[in-house]
């Protein structure tokens, strides 16, 4: 059974990149395949960047937003976190065709912070299933749902929520670590997930609301990555406890 770890990058996140991936292999005991995705800004550093981390180097052009799109972006109404990291969407080139001909993709975030073996996380594994972590968390459980994913301000959203009752999903999921079973990508998927964010330009985390409202509402995947076993975590953001082990986290303190 194949599996491959993905990682999607830009020259802004090369250091974080560097740190996971050495982690990965050293913490994290993983000798398999490893992809980077990279777009535009790095497609001349492509073999430097396979001879240098000894990984294999996928490019995938830039998507393309146009002028409407871009003022619509700029004007979301959201925290400045997701603002100017247009880059995020490359992320939709993870359900591309190209990944099929491995049955299972590990997707990674460039900063994670990988503490453990990662077997137990690749373990978890169903056929037909795409797993990540829950979103909301701690006193957002049960306030946050998929439609707070969106600019409940815009014009749209009103369209948007009558469609998929997003306000009505208290449970979606947070794009940082995916592991999914390529079974689940279609002809179509990555280039569908493009045209439902032009058709919906509201989402105000960029392609985290609209990968999570399309395996949750459209081609419905999602399961919620295990949370723990007897010995220690898989993957928060934010730790929970920190006096208990972690195989993963994206928390700035170690």
């Amino acid at each position: 059974m194949s599996i491959c770890i993905v990682f999607v990058c830009n020259k802004k996140y090369l250091t974080k990149f560097s740190k996971t991936i050495q982690m990965l292999k050293q913490n994290g005991n993983y000798n398999g395949d490893i992809i980077l995705i990279i777009g535009d800004d790095l497609k001349e550093q492509e073999i430097k960047l396979k001879n240098e981390y000894n990984i294999s180097v996928k490019y995938f052009p830039n998507l393309i937003f146009d002028k409407e799109f871009m003022d619509n972006f700029n004007k979301l109404n959201r925290d400045s976190l997701w603002k100017n990291k247009i880059f995020q969407y490359h992320k939709f080139h993870l359900f591309n065709s190209y990944f099929k001909q491995w049955n299972y993709i590990l997707y990674l975030d460039c900063g994670i912070n990988i503490l453990r073996p990662i077997q137990p996380i690749l373990d978890s594994k169903e056929n037909n299933i795409l797993f990540a972590r829950n979103d909301p968390w701690g006193p957002f459980i049960n306030k946050w749902s998929l439609g707070t994913q969106f600019d409940q301000t815009h014009p749209m959203f009103n369209e948007l929520n009558i469609k998929y009752e997003l306000l009505n999903i208290k449970n979606y999921f947070n794009t940082s670590v995916i592991l999914f079973d390529t079974n689940i990508i279609q002809e179509n998927t990555s280039k569908d997930l493009y045209n439902l964010s032009i058709k919906y330009p509201l989402s105000i985390t960029n392609d985290q609301g609209i990968i999570a409202l399309y395996f949750i509402c459209i081609n419905k995947k999602w399961k919620e990555l295990k949370i723990k076993d007897n010995n220690q975590y898989y993957y928060d953001y934010k730790p929970r406890n920190k006096k208990k082990l972690y195989i993963m986290h994206k928390w700035w303190e170690l």
